[in-house]
């Protein structure tokens, strides 16, 4: 039986976790659809969708395996785009990646914007803009930095809209030309200092074999346990008051146990698995 010690993390200074992937899309089968990929549980149902007056949605070859791909996007300038919605609370210092190829007759030029729920003002994202042309290698973002507003929300939107009318061969996008979109991945760090500690939490955890079982006092919203370095290793959406963590296939060593509540405020512990 693995042994465990635990001691509360006020701060985590001496943490140095990788970023998680919130949520991401590469369209790995076909015939593919719009859900996620992977991600964080409240991020494995949101979908990609093609707005504005495109055709519906359908997957072509990718940059890897297969990708999202739309037509009739001409006279889209400004109207047109790709969309995603992601669920970024409990995370900060967030990043996103993209690509993009357009067949000759489809829109070269796009810009990333995002906007903060349902009824948020749309926001150019600094630095994401894509010239596309009918290659994979060019429509590329890679790691672009998302603005502070859009961390530790329950909906950020973002889109892949277009800029111009001129297509990928320089000439002028045609109804029939394509627009295709893959390895979509937006990335963050979770959330630490002082203001994820503002509210206490009466958090209980207890010991059977291969089980650690927390009892709340308030209703969580969400827990999640990292190793040492900062890979997601358990993610419970919507968890019970008491909820029991099998940790039997855990590798021994040190994890991280978060716990997101309904006022957004977090509780974070650290357990010892021996």
């Amino acid at each position: 039986m693995k042994k465990i010690t635990l001691s509360l993390l006020m701060l985590l200074p001496f943490l140095c976790f990788s970023q998680d992937t919130l949520v991401k899309w590469t369209f790995p089968t076909t015939p593919g659809d719009s859900v996620a990929d992977g991600g964080i549980t409240a991020n494995l149902t949101m979908n990609i969708s093609a707005n504005g007056g495109t055709s519906a949605m359908t997957n072509s070859s990718g940059a890897t395996t297969y990708s999202a791909s739309a037509t009739k996007w001409d006279a889209g300038s400004g109207v047109k785009f790709w969309q995603i919605k992601v669920v970024t609370l409990g995370y900060q210092t967030l990043t996103l990646s993209s690509k993009q190829r357009s067949s000759n007759t489809g829109p070269r030029d796009f810009k990333v914007q995002y906007k903060v729920d349902y009824t948020g003002t749309w926001t150019d994202v600094p630095g994401a803009t894509v010239a596309d042309t009918n290659n994979w290698s060019r429509g590329v973002l890679s790691n672009v930095a998302l603005p502070s507003a859009c961390e530790n929300k329950d909906t950020v939107y973002i889109r892949w809209i277009m800029t111009s009318n001129t297509s990928a061969n320089a000439g002028t996008v045609a109804s029939t030309g394509t627009s295709r979109i893959d390895d979509i991945a937006v990335l963050g760090n979770l959330l630490t200092g002082i203001n994820a500690y503002t509210v206490q939490h009466d958090v209980k955890l207890m010991q059977s074999e291969n089980t650690i079982t927390l009892a709340l006092t308030d209703q969580p919203k969400e827990i999640r346990v990292y190793d040492i370095i900062g890979n997601l290793v358990y993610d419970i959406a919507k968890p019970a008051m008491t909820t029991a963590i099998n940790t039997s296939k855990f590798n021994s060593g040190i994890y991280v146990v978060k716990i997101l509540f309904n006022d957004n405020s977090v509780a974070t512990r650290k357990i010892s698995l021996m």
